[in-house]
Formats: C-alpha cells, structure tokens, sequence
C-alpha cells in the first residue's frame, strides 16, 4: 500500500469516526475520541515529516523587533489559543503564551513572551515546553496557563500530547499536564525533576484513538494562595481526568492537585465529581482572599442537562465540597451527538465551548463567573452571549445570570475571559460581532467593566479593526483562535489581550490593548514593537489638535481618526510620507462635535493608536 493511499485512508477513518451521525442521544462513549481531536493540532503528514526544533529558526528571535499588527514571531506560522497573567508585585512585569503552529517543520510549542516595562517593549523566553521527551513530537497539546504566588515567583503549566512517529498511527501516545517556575520574570524557566503533574497514555490504530491505557487529563487550569492563610503560596491545579474502559465506556472526573509552598512537586490529588455526573469539562479554579480553593466547570449529570458547577475547598485543597449548580447552560456540544450542533461561524464545532472562567474579589471574597451560551433553559435567539453571574457566599448560592454584552442584536458574542483588579472592578473581555448584522462574521474585540459589584457593565472597543471570521482558521487546520483569552488590569489600566486576524489571511497574531481608564479611549495598542513616541497636544482640545511622531526612517504614515463608537471620519483621516525624525501634523476640529475620539496611527509595520477629547 502506498504511503499517500495509506494516509488519505487514515483521514478518512478519523473523518467517519468524527462525524457519525445517528447515534443514541447524549451518547459520550467517544469522548475520548472527542478529546483527543480537538487537542490535536498536526496533521498525519505534519507529524511524519516532523523536523526537531534544533532545525527550527524560531528560536533565536529577537521579538522586540516586532508589533501588533504582525505575528509576533514574523513568520506565517500561527499563534493562538493564549493565557496571560499580571505579576502583584510588579504591575511593569506580564507574560503571556501562546499555542505556537510552526507547520513548515511540524512543531508545536508555547512561546513565553514577557515585559518588564508595562508593554513598551517585550522579550522572548528560550523555553521551550514541548515536546517534553527529546526526539518525539508533540502532535496537540497546549492549553498555556500563567500564575504568579505571593512573592512574584511565576507559574508555567501546559499539556502535551507527545510520542514517536508511528505511535500516532500503531502505539501507544503520552498525554499529560506539566509545569516549570520562573525567578527572574519570565526570562528563564526552571523544569524541576518533578515536573509532571498527571501522565496517562491512549492507544492509537491508524490514527483513531481505541481507548486509554490509563486516564488522560485536559483543560487544566491553575493559581497560586497570594493571601496570608495557612496555605500561603500553595499552588494548585483543577483538571478533567478522562478514562475510556475495554468496552468503550468514558468516565469525566473532575479534580485538583496542590503543590505544597516550598516543594517541588504536585502532591495531594483532591476528586471533585463523582459517578452522578456522566461528563464533566473545563475546569476553572481561583484562590479567594481567603485561601479558599473555588473550582468550577461545566458538566451533565444523568439528566442529560448541561450546566456549571462550583466547589470549594477551605482546607488547601485537601478535600472539596460536593459541586452544587451554579447555573443551566444551553449549549449543544458535537460530543453529545445532538444535531444540529450550536455554531458560530469561523469557529470549528469541535473547538466550540461554553468556556466558563471565574475570578475573586480581592476586597470583599465575592466569587465571579463568566461564560459563552446561546441561553440558559432554553434557546435565547439572540445568537451566543456572554453571561455573568456571582456569589456572596463562598459560591453556596449564586446570582440569576445576566448578559455582559450590551449590543441588542441577534449576533454572536463569545470567549469571555475575567479579571478583577486591586479596586475590586471586574473586567470582562470577549469577542463581538454587533457591527456585522447583516453577516454575523466580522468580529471586534471588546472589554466590559463593572465597578457595582457586577451589577451593571459598561462594554467598549478593544480594537480598531475587525476580523472576518470566515477566514480564520485557514491556516491552522481549523483551529481557529483556541477558546483561551485574557484580560488583565491594575488600578488605572485595563489590558485585554487577545488571538487577532485581522489581515483576513488566516494568519493569526497575539494584540495587546492598554487602556486607561481614567482617560478616555484606548491609550496604545501593541505587542513587540519599536513604538512612534506620539505624543497629542493640547489634549483635550477645541480648536485644532496636534500629533507629534518618531520615525527611525522615511516612511508612509496613515492616520485614521474614529469616534468612541468605532465610526471612522473620513473627512481627518489621510496617509502621507514624511521623512525621518520628529514630525508633526496639526488638525482643524472645526465641525468636531464634542466628544472622546482615537487616532489610530500606522507606519510601516507599527501601529499605534492615541485618544484625545474635543471640547468647546
């Protein structure tokens, strides 16, 4: 047979086993079939013609050199799928990673971009977490999650799903979930010699996974004890924990592991569900300010009802509570076998989730929620929401949830992510498309923030251009964006970061947003990036408004001027080449109703954008 042949047979096989309709409803017999799809990220030819990274010239990159509006490793290869974290002793040091798809050789990785500047400019780690035995491949895996303890040591953890080259077709493949720490803000990553938090493996025939050797884990999720409890530094860990038995019966348990403050390995293994629940998903954990261990995720009990669900431990993760409901959630899965499937386009339906994140009140221990759902009980018919809810009382009761997004339509809005700063102000980020009605495809992303304790929010641009979905995903084998985004804030900022498409190529390139929240609009928007220095004066301004500028050589500029709803005004926008040095442009804002407006500012490869106010 020949090696094509053999190939095109394989996908087909995965293609049937995948899409095999008239099964019994809530069927989740293949979940592990179902897991292990949606975690793999190369394809069969990617995977035989692997090449090592030491062949890889990603490498030695120095992104600094790099910006916004282009992938942050100036390649076409694909990043997405990201996590970031802020450190509490140092609001100048973020980190974030990526899922990293460099198809030309084969790999997959997370690469660990940090800035000890507050953004201004930013560095690659020389860490690279997978695969984590040298000389197989990594074939899927990710799932980066970042966290820092009391003392700003950072926190590393990631999946990977790894073997030789024909266990992905005859074999038994590796999937685990691993960590490493970093002392010196993200430069340099220390891998302890227990550096495995959980390993099971999954036998594989012709490409079709048969089944677990012994259980796997996915979708983890990790913080650290920052308060002075107890359980100061702990460091803990939730996960699902799947195992397919001989004869193709699939239990989900939920769980968590602690590592102890000052040891150098994942220990006690705490189990969250029980056998009452035939599915569980996506966990989500949090440290209250009072040490206490909050975990949820999403799951179906024998009812066949999706819902989330909360448990909390107050003993540093040794025992937890039995989960109680936090909310229903309409959402139909592909792994539930019920057509038709709920969707959104440019999204992959084995990508689509719920994604529920949760974060705590610093000041008063209150407990948030946010997720993606197309209505509670029931279909909405208002396309997918982002929904909130909260608890006052260590998560024994919760709000009735309310919608975050505030745009009216029957559009999609989708990938929450949550964060509550120093202030006790919750911030939302998420994905939205309410200026696409007539398509449903082009997608902006958007912050909300509450600063009422969730009762209300107040939503806003993040970006300046939209992404036409319908073409993301094109390069990445229909992996789109991932479901992991982030947004992160201190007192005066709020800092969204987010997977961008916005060339409408399928390339997909990690954005930054920083936004000061005590002066309107966005203030700079960047990644890695050698930045225009603009400066605006006088600001806020009546009569004429001036943009001073750098340029390190002769360059074409654009500047495009937009009002607080995105609305660009044709009659300021212009591009024109000016030549190296500080430069000026000064604009007449006679006929400038009132207002808070951006310039968004583009030379070359650099993007920058600046608010300013007009008044009279």
């Amino acid at each position: 047979m020949k090696k094509g042949f053999l190939l095109t047979l394989v996908f087909q096989i995965i293609a049937l086993g995948l899409f095999a309709q008239h099964k019994p409803h809530y069927n989740f017999n293949n979940g592990v079939q179902w897991t292990f799809k949606e975690k793999m990220k190369l394809s069969l030819e990617q995977i035989e013609n692997f090449k090592p990274f030491e062949n890889s010239t990603t490498e030695n990159l120095n992104t600094k050199d790099f910006n916004i509006d282009f992938p942050i490793d100036n390649t076409t290869d694909i990043e997405s799928e990201l996590h970031a974290a802020i450190n509490p002793t140092d609001s100048t040091n973020l980190v974030v990673s990526p899922i990293y798809q460099d198809y030309t050789n084969g790999n997959i990785y997370c690469p660990i971009y940090y800035t000890t500047d507050f953004g201004q400019t930013w560095q690659k780690s020389t860490f690279h977490n997978m695969p984590h035995v040298a000389g197989d491949i990594s074939g899927g895996g990710g799932d980066p999650v970042l966290t820092y303890d009391a003392d700003g040591r950072l926190y590393f953890t990631w999946i990977d799903l790894y073997g030789a080259q024909m266990d992905f077709l005859f074999g038994t493949v590796n999937m685990g979930i691993f960590w490493a720490y970093s002392d010196d803000n993200g430069a340099t990553w220390n891998q302890p010699t227990n550096d495995t938090v959980l390993l099971g493996q999954m036998n594989m025939t012709l490409g079709e996974p048969t089944g677990t050797a012994s259980p796997v884990s996915d979708k983890q999720w990790m913080d650290a004890d920052r308060t002075n409890s107890p359980f100061h530094n702990n460091v803990y860990i939730s996960y699902v924990s799947i195992f397919q038995d001989g004869s193709g019966n699939t239990t989900y348990t939920i769980k968590c592991k602690t590592k102890p403050a000052g040891v150098d390995a994942f220990t006690t293994e705490a189990t969250i569900t029980d056998s009452n629940f035939v599915f569980t998903q996506f966990s989500s954990l949090k440290v209250d300010n009072s040490g206490n261990v909050h975990v949820t995720f999403y799951g179906s009990k024998q009812d066949s009802v999706l819902a989330l669900w909360h448990s909390v431990s107050t003993d540093g993760g040794v025992t937890f509570s039995v989960p109680n409901k936090i909310s229903n959630v309409r959402f139909n899965l592909p792994m539930f076998q019920v057509q038709p499937y709920d969707t959104i386009e440019g999204i992959n339906p084995q990508r689509l989730y719920p994604s529920p994140y949760m974060a705590s009140n610093p000041n008063n221990g209150d407990i948030y929620i946010t997720w993606t759902g197309f209505g509670i009980d029931s279909l909405s018919g208002t396309g997918s929401d982002i929904y909130f809810s909260k608890s006052s009382d260590n998560g024994t009761t919760w709000s009735t949830p309310i919608i975050v997004n505030d745009d009216g339509t029957n559009n999609h809005n989708y990938y929450s992510s949550i964060f509550v700063n120093d202030l006790g102000e919750i911030l939302i980020g998420f994905y939205d498309r309410r200026n696409d009605i007539a398509n449903n495809l082009n997608t902006d992303y958007f912050y909300a923030i509450s600063d009422d304790n969730g009762q209300t929010f107040l939503n806003s641009y993040a970006t300046s251009t939209t992404t036409d979905f319908s073409t993301v995903g094109a390069q990445n084998q229909k992996f789109g964006i991932g479901e992991y985004t982030q947004i992160l804030g201190t007192e005066n900022y709020i800092i969204p970061v987010w997977t961008d498409g916005r060339k409408n190529n399928g390339d997909l390139d990690i954005y930054c947003a920083f936004i000061n929240k005590n002066a309107t609009g966005i203030e700079r928007v960047e990644n890695i990036s050698n930045l225009l220095n603009v400066k605006v004066f006088p600001n806020p301004a009546s009569d004429n408004i001036t943009i001073e500028f750098r340029l390190d050589k002769t360059e074409n500029v654009s500047f495009t001027f937009i009002d607080n709803n995105g609305k660009i005004i044709q009659d300021m926008s212009f591009s024109k080449s000016f030549t190296k040095g500080t430069q000026k442009i000064t604009k007449d804002l006679n006929g400038v109703a009132p207002g808070n407006y951006h310039c968004i500012i583009k030379a070359g490869k650099i993007k920058q954008v600046v608010s300013f106010q007009v008044i009279r």
